[in-house]
């Protein structure tokens, strides 16, 4: 081996990929399986052994693959030594390699994917496109082949939704390899998320066979069923809050929340692991005005001490979860498309089901609901420290 050559790591996961000889692969698996990681292993390592290909990685919205998929491929390539700026054109998100060429495209930008012809198609989140998308994109898998290979899309996706086109219409198709995987396929795997999956075996056995074992469960008992979507927010905000959620091995976030005209549009800013509490509040600084309210979880009060010390008007949030939650339903709430993780955790957060007789109880699954705390935290906290002003003129007689 030459100085230059790097070895890496891959799991079984991508080994079973790379084996596949079917049209469409399927990668059905729990959270922190790998497979993501190891189709993206795969697109560098056949952008690197084959030639004259055209590639694309797609996500059903731009925002949600600008922070995933898109960002996973350009780390990857700098990790491995093949990046080159020269060969990256952020504006088009292209990148060339080998007389390859790799697309970044949403669905939700239809005049990039017209006239293009691609060899290999990678659907990430799958179960977020339609079977329409899915067809269409499949018209597109009609790249030039000249080296005895075949065009392949890959799908990578959580089985949340038994009735989703991949479930009902797709696996059982003749053509169709399909890989399922969990976390025990990662051996990169931390600990401590590894803890936190099992731990839901005594939480939620529904969550526990979508996120641990990567099964089909019907996880029904959704909290927040009153938050809409819109891509269209207010220019300007009678007020601005901000609720934080701490974290290190889990994720830190930090959400936005504009008011205007007694409705709440909700932008996240932060979701990421591994931020000391200075590199926090360093993100706040560049991103949030001085002396804006924020709301955060009170149980890390010298956390909470720092960042009032950096000129924030920093809460200790009001924790009661259930009363709390009462008052967040009761508000007219905003997301927009932005907002991945949110959106994510939205239509995960659900009621917690008894094991021994199914009764929905209540309090929700305590499993991936750093963005809920935060949203709860900000607008039940503010909400009862600043109670409305505007109660009818009352005349007792």
């Amino acid at each position: 081996m030459n100085s230059k050559q790097k070895i890496a790591s891959v799991t079984s996961v991508f080994k079973r990929n790379l084996r596949a000889k079917t049209t469409v692969v399927l990668n059905e698996g729990g959270a922190r399986s790998s497979k993501s990681y190891s189709v993206c292993q795969l697109f560098i390592y056949k952008l690197t052994n084959e030639t004259g290909k055209t590639f694309l990685v797609t996500r059903k919205y731009l925002p949600g693959l600008r922070i995933t998929a898109y960002k996973l491929f350009i780390d990857l390539l700098k990790e491995y030594g093949y990046y080159n700026e020269f060969d990256h054109n952020k504006t088009m998100r292209t990148y060339a390699l080998n007389n390859n060429l790799v697309f970044f495209t949403s669905i939700d930008e239809p005049t990039k994917l017209q006239s293009t012809e691609f060899n290999y198609i990678w659907m990430e989140e799958a179960e977020e496109f339609t079977f329409d998308d899915f067809a269409m994109l499949k018209t597109r898998l009609s790249g030039r082949i000249n080296d005895g290979k075949i065009n392949q899309i890959f799908l990578t996706y959580n089985p949340k939704n038994e009735n989703s086109y991949i479930n009902k219409r797709l696996s059982s198709l003749d053509g169709v390899t399909l890989i399922k995987s969990t976390y025990m396929d990662n051996p990169n795997v931390q600990k401590s998320y590894v803890d936190e999956l099992e731990n839901l075996k005594k939480l939620d056995e529904r969550f526990w066979r979508v996120y641990g074992l990567g099964e089909y469960a019907m996880i029904e008992g959704q909290i927040y069923t009153h938050v809409k979507s819109t891509s269209v927010f207010p220019e300007a905000y009678d007020f601005l809050i901000y609720g934080v959620d701490f974290g290190y091995n889990n994720p830190a976030c930090i959400l936005k929340i504009g008011i205007k005209d007694k409705v709440f549009y909700v932008t996240e800013l932060l979701y990421c692991s591994k931020l000391t509490n200075a590199d926090l509040i360093r993100f706040m600084k560049e991103n949030i005005p001085e002396n804006s309210y924020v709301y955060a979880d009170s149980a890390e009060p010298a956390r909470i001490e720092e960042i009032r010390r950096s000129k924030f008007k920093a809460v200790p949030a009001k924790k009661n979860v259930c009363t709390g939650i009462d008052f967040v339903k009761q508000c007219e709430i905003f997301t927009q498309p932005g907002n991945v993780n949110f959106n994510r955790e939205l239509r995960d957060y659900v009621w917690a089901v008894d094991k021994q007789n199914g009764n929905i109880l209540d309090e929700p699954v305590k499993f991936n609901d750093h963005a809920m705390d935060a949203l709860r935290y900000a607008i039940y906290t503010n909400g009862i420290a600043n109670p409305k002003k505007d109660f009818p003129k009352i005349i007792w007689i």
